[in-house]
């Protein structure tokens, strides 16, 4: 699979979307794959303090269910410096199962600005052309930089 090939020399344009105790979230809007029903964005968590494995940012590819507000990771690379620089130190291209978008939370921001809604079900909604100058993305959908799914 392709989908770790353009986590290399990361020179996007991010934006951030939040921030909490761990991470600030941003996400590249120059790289959303847009689509109506499941728009996918490169998310980059950028953790304040580095992990006991070595870990100081993450690149998260997320896919969006526009139709059933829902939410799952594509692939992610785990990287030693911050910004998605430095070396990566582990990496996966497994799909996670979708998880639902909900709360006040970064996946209901970046929904938000792919489908055009929050975490309420409505029908197909914009694509993520028609909200590319807002468009920013978070990480695994809620506030934490990754999940423990995702193993680092």
């Amino acid at each position: 699979m392709c989908l770790l090939s353009h986590v290399g020399p990361v020179l996007a344009d991010w934006e951030p979307v939040d921030e909490n105790h761990l991470a600030v979230v941003y996400i590249d809007p120059d790289k959303v794959r847009a689509s109506s029903v499941y728009p996918q964005a490169w998310h980059l968590f950028d953790l304040f303090d580095k992990t006991k494995a070595g870990v100081k940012s993450r690149l998260v590819l997320m896919e969006y269910d526009c139709h059933d507000a829902r939410r799952r990771s594509l692939a992610f690379a785990s990287k030693s410096d911050a910004m998605g620089e430095g070396k990566t130190l582990f990496t996966s291209t497994q799909a996670t199962n979708w998880k639902p978008v909900t709360g006040d939370t970064v996946g209901e921001k970046v929904i938000e600005m792919l489908c055009g809604h929050g975490g309420h079900k409505k029908g197909h909604a914009k694509s993520a052309e028609g909200s590319k100058g807002g468009g920013k993305d978070a990480g695994h959908g809620d506030s934490k930089p990754a999940p423990a799914a995702a193993g680092h």
